[in-house]
């Protein structure tokens, strides 16, 4: 009998090694073969948004859900030099610790950061980009985006930016516990700040170690209104069909979508 789907609180019990997931999806910046072109995409839309002068030097930026990772936070690092990472899981916030403490077993990032240095075009070195992002990670907390306060009891002033790179799909049960999540963590924006979304579109599942784990699906119509509801203007989306979807074993999206959005200046 094949395992049950995970969701919730069962990424306590069966992600309890990251390695599993960094080794199968992030070796390198073209991700799992199976997925086609996925981690570097986000990457190059990341790199544009953040290029864009939409985000002042200085900001402060709250990334929720991160995992065990760290690619999604490269090109911001630029510009946001205070980085809170707030995650569900003390495995996963363990491996980002180790990589901000520099411990021998951490995840080597490394062509990830030389892919985002030639993004930048600027002469930056890899290791240029490696410690301005060591160096701006000031936090790394728990959160769960379920609950009333997804950061209790810890309490901060707004953030200039917020990111989350597939996580609400992954962390909410149906689209009201969605819908809800993204007004949650909207408080924590300043008005006029910058939400960043990196999600997949019509997934219910993808895998790791032999797990499945459940996915919420979504469309990028359900998103646009949960993103105007919850009080955001300016709203792009960027959708990129899936290009290998006939034969991707590990999940099944149909499409990865780029959201970026301003909250409205008065609350």
């Amino acid at each position: 009998m094949a395992a049950p789907i995970q969701k919730g609180s069962d990424y306590h019990r069966t992600f309890e090694t990251t390695k599993a997931f960094l080794e199968e999806y992030l070796v390198a910046p073209e991700g799992h073969d199976d997925e086609g072109d996925f981690t570097n995409l986000i990457l190059k839309e990341f790199h544009k948004i953040f290029q864009s002068g939409r985000v002042s030097p200085g900001s402060r930026l709250l990334d929720v859900g991160s995992g065990p990772t760290i690619y999604q936070l490269m090109s911001a690092s630029k510009f946001c030099t205070e980085i809170v990472c707030a995650e569900y899981t003390q495995d996963n916030r363990a491996e980002i610790e180790k990589w901000v403490k520099e411990d021998p077993d951490m995840h080597d990032w490394t062509p990830f950061f030389t892919f985002v240095a030639d993004l930048e075009e600027d002469s930056s070195s890899w290791e240029a980009v490696q410690s301005r992002l060591r160096k701006a990670i000031k936090e790394v907390i728990p959160c769960d985006v379920t609950k009333d306060d997804p950061f209790a009891p810890r309490q901060y002033q707004q953030f200039d930016v917020l990111t989350t790179t597939l996580c609400l799909e992954a962390a909410c049960p149906d689209r009201e516990s969605y819908s809800a999540a993204v007004r949650r963590i909207t408080r924590l924006l300043k008005p006029g700040g910058t939400f960043v979304l990196a999600g997949v579109t019509n997934q219910t599942f993808y895998s790791v170690g032999g797990y499945e784990f459940f996915t919420l699906p979504i469309d990028r119509n359900f998103m646009r209104e949960v993103f105007e509801k919850a009080g955001y203007v300016d709203i792009d989306i960027k959708w990129f069909p899936a290009t290998n979807a006939e034969n991707n074993s590990v999940s099944n999206f149909d499409g990865i979508v780029v959201l970026h959005a301003r909250k409205a200046d008065t609350e």
